[in-house]
C-alpha cells in the first residue's frame, strides 16, 4: 500500500501517518525495527531513494516486513525522484507512505505515483473555515456533537491551529467522558481564549449599522485596553466578509449555499447571526468604500500617522455615523 499526503496541514498528517502505521502494522507500530521514517531533507543520506527502496524490499528478524514513511519529500533531490520514479513503474508491493506539502499533478513523480497510490489533501482550514471543521472533527474523530455557538467560540478563542484546537476538544472530554454534545458553557468554562478575541464583538453592531450600539461598544473595547489595529483588523475582514455575502445575494444565491462556500454553520448563519441581513444593510459601493478606509487606517496606525485616541474613535465612528 503506497499513500500520498500533500497538504500544509501537519495536524491532518500526523492524523493520517498514525493512521497508516496503525493500518500496515497493527500493535507492532512504535516497533523501531517494523517501521523507517526518512527525511528526504536529511543530509546525511548519500541516497534517499536507495535508503527508499532497501527499507521497502528488507525485513527485520522480528517482523515480516518494514513499513516505511518518507517525510518532507518535496525536498528530493532530482536524482532521488527519478530514481523513484523508475521504481515505482515496476509497482512495488510496499507499505510506503509519502508526505509533501506541494506535489505538482503535472510532474512526472504524481504521475508514476497516480495508478499505484492513493492521495489524500492535508489542506489547511482557512480562518472562516474553521467553526466548520470543528463540527466535523468532533463528530467524526472525538464522537462528540459541538453546539454551533460553541464551535463558533472555539474558533475565535484559539484561531486556526488545528492541534491546539483538538488538544483543547479533548480535556473537555476526559473531564466529561459521559456527555454527549458540548456546549457554549462548557467550551466557555473549559478553554481559556489563546488570541484576542474582544475586538470580534463590534462586529454585531457594525453590521447592524447601528451607531448608538456600535459606538458604544467602540469606546468600551478602546477603554478596556483593546488596541486599535485589532479593531481596525476584525472589522475589515468582516467588511470584506459582508461585501462577498452581498455579492452572492445579489446573484440570487439561497442563503444555505452561500454559508456552504463561507464554511459556516448554516444555522448559525442564517438565523444566529442573520449574515444576510447584515450583508443587505450595507450597499456594495460604502462598503468598498469603508474597507478601502479601514486599510488607510491600518497603514497610519502602522506608520504612526494615527497615534491619538481621540483621531482614532472619531474616524472609525465616521465608518457607521453618517
Amino acid at each position: 500500500m503506497i499513500l500520498v499526503l500533500i497538504g500544509d496541514s501537519d495536524f491532518e498528517k500526523e492524523r493520517l501517518i498514525g493512521q497508516f502505521l496503525e493500518k500496515t502494522l497493527g500493535d507492532r507500530k512504535d516497533d523501531p525495527l517494523a517501521r523507517k521514517i526518512l527525511f528526504a531533507n536529511d543530509t546525511n543520506l548519500p541516497s534517499v531513494a536507495d535508503a527508499v527502496i532497501e527499507a521497502c524490499d528488507s525485513c527485520s528478524l522480528f517482523a515480516s516486513e518494514q513499513t516505511v514513511v518518507v517525510r518532507k519529500a518535496e525536498s528530493l533531490k532530482a536524482d532521488d525522484s527519478a530514481a523513484l520514479e523508475s521504481w515505482f513503474k515496476t509497482k512495488p508491493d510496499a507499505n510506503l507512505l509519502l508526505e509533501f506539502e506541494k506535489l505538482l499533478k503535472t510532474s512526472k513523480l504524481y504521475k508514476s505515483l497516480q495508478d499505484i497510490a492513493s492521495f489524500k489533501e492535508c489542506k489547511s482550514p482557512r480562518d472562516y473555515e474553521m467553526t466548520q471543521w470543528i463540527t466535523t472533527h468532533c463528530e467524526i474523530d472525538l464522537g462528540r456533537r459541538i453546539e454551533p455557538l460553541a464551535a463558533e467560540y472555539v474558533s475565535n478563542a484559539l484561531g486556526t491551529d488545528q492541534a491546539l484546537i483538538d488538544a483543547e476538544l479533548r480535556k473537555i472530554l476526559l473531564l466529561d467522558p459521559e456527555g454527549k454534545v458540548i456546549s457554549l458553557d462548557q467550551a466557555k468554562l473549559m478553554i481559556a481564549p489563546q488570541r484576542e478575541i474582544a475586538a470580534f464583538e463590534i462586529r454585531e453592531s457594525f453590521g447592524d449599522r447601528d451607531p448608538v450600539a456600535y459606538t458604544k461598544k467602540l469606546r468600551e473595547l478602546l477603554d478596556s485596553g483593546v488596541e486599535g489595529v485589532q479593531i481596525v483588523s476584525a472589522l475589515e475582514a468582516y467588511a470584506v466578509r459582508l461585501l462577498h455575502i452581498r455579492t452572492m445575494l445579489g446573484r440570487k444565491m439561497p442563503a444555505k449555499d452561500i454559508a456552504a462556500a463561507l464554511g459556516a454553520n448554516p444555522w448559525l448563519f442564517e438565523k444566529k447571526l442573520n449574515e444576510p441581513r447584515k450583508a443587505l444593510n450595507w450597499p456594495p459601493q460604502l462598503l468598498c468604500r469603508v474597507i478601502k478606509r479601514l486599510g488607510e487606517l491600518d497603514s497610519d496606525i502602522k506608520n504612526g500617522i494615527c497615534d491619538s485616541r481621540m483621531g482614532l474613535e472619531l474616524s472609525l465612528a465616521a465608518l457607521v455615523v453618517r
